[in-house]
């Protein structure tokens, strides 16, 4: 069993802080380099449209249907457990894979920081951060919090030191592959990589299970973490190519450290761009630790309701899913070999399926469950999801730039995860719909 009332909502906050907060300190910066500036902006606000209303309609579902297996469970209550299924295997391989991208990053920065990186660092990581979940879910989101914090005070910081240095002309730059400051084929290159700086602040569903209080606590600590993302997304858009150059920028595995430590900001050798750097290790260490909590909690509700094998369901003496955890060190390590942009659009292709059927569900809970307590409910809430289905479906379509083989192996990898759910369903045919509430 699951650990109970073991968070309350700032914790809840700082985990939806946290997934996301990485994104804001390296990746992101790509879309630069594909559309320019001014179509990354507005790629960015459509975005937070997008995934603020999503983590509102999880924030609903999370309180009438409190689960670990978070948006697998809403699916699944919708629309049966095949489609259930589906989305539990896209959501814990996007966070899966997304570890090994959110190790690369940290070794950009304390490369170029630090000048040491590379597999030991990725190792250690992995080791460090699985070891302190196994510990137990309060450990792991008190470390959380303290980085997500850490990592937000660090962006804020960046924003006020970097503020004067901004000049209009570096922002309308465009780079040599992009033809005019604002076109919808711009504006479409730049979707999957602006989603980045909000996608995944909706698993704090995950944590509904074991919060306190859920129907106070999950709506506000998801508002809490919507409404400081959305700060510090567009301070790290303005702000890091406003001073450092959008070519410069784009390019950046590092890209605060990079635009703070160029000739037009603070020079090589700045400490303030060291301190900043460190903040923005902290930021991805942080989503790191919400990435092996999510995708743990995925894999130990599946397994819980018979779709994995059931060692996969157990939890050790401190009430952690042990088994799920290494699981995740075991395939995550491999893949941050991986090009993180290709990591990075696997990761938004799967999401933003599994979006399709978390709205769709939602609209479904909505129609044919009216009398389900919901102890928060959104205003607008048809409306929201509907305007959320139609952006997803734009994510997705730009997503289909990814590198090819990235795409064959989801192929394989899903191929794989349907026949096994084929063999359980004909072992037994009466997987139903587990209530967990």
């Amino acid at each position: 069993m699951l650990k109970k009332s073991a968070l309350g909502w700032p914790k809840i906050a700082g985990l939806g802080i946290a997934l996301v907060v990485a994104g804001q300190f390296s990746g992101w910066n790509f879309g630069l380099a594909a559309g320019g500036w001014l179509n990354m902006l507005i790629a960015t606000l459509l975005m937070a449209l997008l995934c603020g209303g999503l983590a509102l309609c999880v924030a609903e579902l999370s309180t009438a249907l409190p689960s670990a297996g978070g948006v697998f469970v809403y699916a699944q209550s919708a629309f049966g457990p095949f489609v259930g299924y589906l989305v539990g295997i896209a959501c814990a391989l996007a966070l899966t894979i997304g570890t090994g991208a959110a190790a690369t990053f940290i070794c950009a920065y304390t490369e170029s920081m630090f000048g040491f990186g590379g597999w030991p660092v990725k190792i250690a990581l992995f080791a460090v951060i699985v070891g302190i979940h196994l510990r137990g879910v309060g450990e792991a989101m008190g470390l959380t919090f303290i980085a997500g914090v850490i990592a937000v005070a660090a962006l804020l910081t960046f924003g006020v030191a970097m503020a004067p240095h901004v000049e209009l002309s570096n922002l309308l730059t465009l780079p040599a592959n992009v033809a005019t400051p604002v076109s919808l084929g711009g504006i479409f290159a730049c979707v999957p990589f602006a989603i980045w700086l909000f996608i995944t602040v909706e698993q704090t569903g995950s944590a509904a299970e074991e919060a306190s209080n859920p129907g106070r606590t999950m709506p506000w600590g998801i508002l809490a973490a919507i409404g400081t993302l959305l700060v510090t997304a567009l301070v790290v858009l303005v702000c890091a190519p406003g001073a450092g150059g959008v070519e410069l920028v784009g390019s950046a595995g590092d890209p605060l450290y990079a635009a703070m430590s160029s000739n037009s900001a603070f020079g090589e050798g700045s400490w303030l761009a060291k301190v900043i750097g460190c903040g923005g290790v902290f930021g991805l260490i942080a989503t790191f630790f919400s990435l092996v909590y999510a995708a743990s909690r995925q894999l130990f509700a599946m397994a819980r309701d018979g779709l994995f094998p059931q060692w996969l369901g157990k939890t050790g003496k401190r009430g952690t899913p042990y088994p799920g955890l290494l699981l995740i060190g075991v395939v995550g390590l491999p893949l941050s070999a991986v090009d993180p942009a290709t990591v990075m659009l696997a990761v938004v292709l799967l999401l933003n399926v599994c979006y399709l059927f978390i709205f769709g569900a939602y609209l479904r809970i909505k129609r044919s469950q009216p009398d389900l307590p919901r102890p928060f409910s959104l205003i607008g809430g048809r409306l929201v999801a509907w305007l959320g289905l139609a952006l997803t479906l734009v994510v997705i379509a730009a997503c289909f730039q990814l590198d090819l083989m990235m795409l064959i192996a989801l192929g394989v990898t899903f191929a794989l995860c349907l026949f096994n759910f084929l063999l359980r369903t004909r072992r037994s045919p009466a997987i139903e719909v587990p209530d967990h509430a």
